[in-house]
C-alpha cells in the first residue's frame, strides 16, 4: 500500500487531552491510547491519523496502533504537510545526510536511521557492508514495508535487504502479514554471516538470527580503543 494512504475511508481523526497537547507540542514522538478524547472512526494498524487540539486545529500526524497502548508514533507536529512518498523520501535523505563523514572505505557497516531520533519511530535501519537491515518494532510499520523497501532500493542500492521483527510483533506479522522475522525481502539468500569493514577492520554479523539487527554498531568507539 502506498505510504500515504492505507485506507480509503475518510481520514482517522483524534482529539488529545490537553497534558498530550503540551506534551506533543514540546517534541513527545509518542500519544498513548489514554490521552485520545475523541475518534471518528476504527483504525486500521499504519494508517495516518491526524490529531487535533481543543480549539479543533491540526496538531499532528502519525502512524496509528489499534491494538497498542502506544496508539500513535508521530511523523510530524505543527504545520500541516502532505505525508506522500516525496515527503518519506526527504525524510529518509535527512537521516542519510546526518551521518556523511560516517562511512568510507574502510568503513561498511552503520547505521542509516535510529528510530525516534530520526523521525522514523519505531524503525531502525543499518548497513552491513552491501546487505540492509530493517528492523521494526511497532505493527504500525507492516503495511509499509513494500513501499519503505521501494525508498531503501532507490536511494541505497542494496544487495539484498533483511526485515528483524521485535520479538512483540512477530506472531502477528506472520499471521497477518506474512512477514517473518529474518527474512529477505529483496535480494539473494544469505546462508552465513555477513562481512562489513569497521575502521578498516573486519567483522561478521548473524543479520538473519543475530540479536537486535546482528551487530551492536554503537560499540565503534570501544571497538577502535581496543
Amino acid at each position: 500500500m502506498p505510504l500515504d494512504q492505507i485506507s480509503a475511508k475518510p481520514r482517522l481523526k483524534l482529539r488529545v487531552t490537553a497534558a498530550a497537547e503540551q506534551k506533543l507540542r514540546s517534541g513527545h514522538p509518542w500519544l498513548f491510547a489514554e490521552s485520545i478524547c475523541e475518534q471518528n472512526r476504527p483504525g486500521k494498524a499504519g494508517e495516518l491519523a491526524v490529531i487535533y487540539d481543543r480549539r479543533d486545529t491540526f496538531l499532528a500526524i502519525g502512524l496509528f496502533d489499534p491494538d497498542s497502548p502506544l496508539r500513535v508514533r508521530l511523523l510530524h507536529c505543527g504545520q500541516r504537510v502532505p505525508i506522500d512518498r516525496s515527503w518519506w523520501r526527504q525524510r529518509l535523505l535527512q537521516a542519510l545526510d546526518r551521518r556523511r563523514g560516517l562511512s568510507g572505505a574502510d568503513t561498511t557497516g552503520y547505521r542509516c536511521i535510529h528510530g525516534e531520533s530520526d523521525g522514523w519511530p519505531g524503525l531502525v535501519l543499518d548497513r552491513y557492508d552491501s546487505t540492509f537491515v530493517l528492523k521494526l518494532y511497532a505493527i504500525a510499520w507492516l503495511p509499509r514495508v513494500a513501499e519503505i523497501l521501494g525508498l531503501i532500493r532507490d536511494e541505497l542500492k542494496p544487495e539484498r535487504v533483511v526485515v528483524r521483527l521485535s520479538r512483540n510483533i512477530q506472531s502477528v506479522a506472520q499471521a497477518q502479514f506474512q512477514t517473518a522475522d529474518g527474512q529477505v525481502l529483496f535480494g539473494p539468500r544469505i546462508s552465513q554471516s555477513i562481512v562489513f569493514l569497521e575502521t578498516g577492520l573486519r567483522f561478521e554479523a548473524d543479520v538473519i538470527r543475530g540479536q537486535k539487527t546482528g551487530f551492536f554498531l554503537d560499540q565503534r568507539e570501544n571497538r577502535r580503543l581496543v
